[in-house]
């Protein structure tokens, strides 16, 4: 027994001798045009290959480098390149009868170029035998395609240059990319891994096929797409100089069949900005959705989509356009008493802007606005309705105050929105407002309309009712009325005070959205002016002007002193007679 083990294994190691002997007797070289010519049928392009090496150990054959050519209608320059290539083999059809079986081909740095012509037909649309190489057998390429197949492809260290057809390129680097049982008539599994232009990764897990010989690009898919840190600008999907940003993780199931590609998951942004008027929203905004795009016409439909943060979600509804250098949108977003405080960090992101050290706090939000445009340059527009909400850490009524602090009435330190509503337009160049319309509590109400400029400048006029129970129009013993009490300039100045809630005082709102300033309107003023003369006229004289004369003409400026000093006089009168 001992001997027959030996005999044994004597005869293994001479067979193995005798292989490796045949191999290193071999010259690879004499298998390279029945190489190039196989590859060139299953793949329907021109296959050039460098010198050919033996590599005794791993029982392969290696090319110094490798070419696949490009469609003529592309241009002249390869579609794939590779410093070296490396073909598994079956070695004992090798040395018997010189057939060439090739069990694995591995790709070393391969360089890929996908282009788009103006038509949105791509050049690898014809990869896989979608044409027959000269002089090749009579054997159809689709039939070539058919009877390929290999045990395993693997890619290293790959890039793919991606230019579409307006023109915008992006490109991925340290490409891997491992498949086993790969072969054109049935689906095999792949896994692929690439680093993004900008930073992030990209991995793409799932099968392919059967391959689709007449437009490779309508092979079906069914895989898992996972992207880390995908930055907007620097993967080229928005212009630098647009002010949008922002980076997405991914994590998608996409499906492709029949020309259309259907994708339903969950994006992840953080630090994004949406409108160059705005600022990165500082926590991560949730975007669940559903997404269908036809290959062919390059145009899709996002549906059952929301965005935003916990249970504060805005609905997204819409389609968009592949076919420019920049996306196209065409999207309805709408929500309904959506809690206020779950939407804060998506305000920056659409460039809303609060008073600095401010924040929202309570109450619900409504809007309905549509956002159309390229992705860099969207213009979101559309009615937006806050109610019960308080902007905690900034006074509005003491930037508007004088007339509560005569009052002897302290403004609150916050600022109470009852209801408030406007119509926006937020573009690239800043937001607009037109109409605006506001109810605060304790102060009165506020119309008018106004812009912010992308640089947060504001620009504002806004007409300001006050409250009745402030300025004691119509009442007895309440608000400026009774302070200032029954003497002339009293009653002219309450009379002023008092058109502020019948007819309103106009306040032009300038400074930035962060330092908003409030300044008085002096063409309100005129009116304010004329109302409460008209008023104190009917109830008696006021100080300084004789009633039974005509008025001479005063500036502004003069008929306002005189209604302070009219109403400061007293109170230093009562002062002094120790009343």
């Amino acid at each position: 027994m001992k001997r027959l083990l030996i005999g044994i294994a004597a005869l293994v190691f001479g067979l193995l001798v005798l292989g490796v002997g045949g191999l290193l007797l071999v010259d690879a070289n004499h298998f390279r045009p029945q190489i190039q010519a196989t590859l060139s049928q299953s793949l329907g392009r021109e296959v050039t290959l460098g010198k050919l090496h033996v590599v005794v150990w791993s029982g392969s054959l290696d090319a110094d480098d490798i070419q696949i050519g490009e469609e003529p209608a592309f241009g002249t320059q390869p579609f794939v390149s590779a410093k070296s290539l490396e073909l598994g083999v079956q070695l004992w059809p090798l040395l018997i009868h010189r057939q060439l079986r090739i069990t694995s081909l591995t790709l070393d740095q391969p360089s890929v170029r996908l282009l788009q012509d103006s038509a949105g037909r791509w050049n690898f649309a014809s990869f896989g035998g979608a044409g027959r190489e000269p002089g090749s057998a009579a054997t159809t390429p689709a039939d070539a395609a058919a009877q390929f197949s290999v045990d395993k492809l693997r890619i290293n260290d790959g890039s793919i240059e991606l230019k579409r057809a307006s023109g915008d390129i992006r490109r991925y680097r340290k490409l891997q990319l491992s498949a086993d049982h790969v072969g054109m008539a049935a689906a095999f599994p792949f896994a692929m891994r690439a680093a993004m232009a900008g930073g992030g990764t990209l991995d793409l897990e799932g099968k392919l096929g059967p391959w689709n010989a007449g437009d490779a690009a309508l092979t079906p898919v069914d895989a898992h797409l996972v992207m880390h840190q995908l930055d907007l600008v620097g993967a080229g999907l928005v212009s630098s100089g647009e002010g949008i940003g922002g980076r997405l993780d991914v994590d998608t199931q996409i499906r492709s069949s029949q020309g259309l590609l259907q994708s339903k998951g969950r994006i992840t942004a953080n630090q994004l900005k949406l409108v160059a008027s705005g600022s990165p929203a500082p926590q991560p905004i949730e975007i669940d959705y559903q997404a269908g795009y036809q290959l062919g016409a390059r145009t899709g439909r996002i549906d059952r989509t929301t965005l935003g943060s916990g249970g504060a979600k805005l609905s997204v509804n819409g389609s968009f356009d592949n076919r420019p250098k920049v996306m196209q949108l065409n999207l309805q977003i709408a929500g309904r008493q959506l809690p206020v405080d779950q939407l804060q960090s998506l305000l920056p992101a659409f460039g809303v802007v609060l008073p600095s050290n401010s924040h929202l706090s309570g109450g619900t939000l409504g809007v309905n606005l549509r956002a159309q445009g390229p992705l860099d340059g969207l213009v979101i527009s559309g009615p937006v309705t806050l109610d019960q909400t308080r902007l905690a850490g900034y006074s509005l009524g003491s930037k508007l105050g004088g007339a509560l602090s005569l009052a002897g009435i302290k403004a609150p330190k916050d600022t109470v929105i009852r209801h408030a509503e406007a119509t926006l337009r937020i573009a690239p160049s800043g937001i607009n407002a037109d109409p605006l319309s506001a109810e605060i509590a304790d102060l009165g109400s506020l119309t008018g309309k106004g812009r912010m400029a992308a640089d947060g400048k504001l620009d504002f006029r806004m007409l300001v009712k006050l409250d009745q129970t402030i300025t004691g129009a119509g009442q007895s013993g309440q608000g400026i009325g009774s302070l200032l009490g029954g003497s002339k300039a009293g009653r002219l100045l309450g009379g002023v005070v008092g058109a502020t809630s019948d007819q309103g005082v106009g306040i032009r709102v300038s400074g930035t959205a962060s330092a908003p300033s409030f300044k008085l309107d002096p063409t309100a003023v005129t009116g304010l002016l004329k109302a409460g003369l008209g008023s104190a006229v009917n109830k008696g004289s006021a100080p300084g002007i004789d009633a039974g004369k005509p008025s001479q003409p005063a500036s502004r400026k003069d008929v306002l002193k005189t209604l302070l000093r009219g109403v400061l006089k007293p109170k230093k009168d009562d002062s002094g007679s120790g009343h």
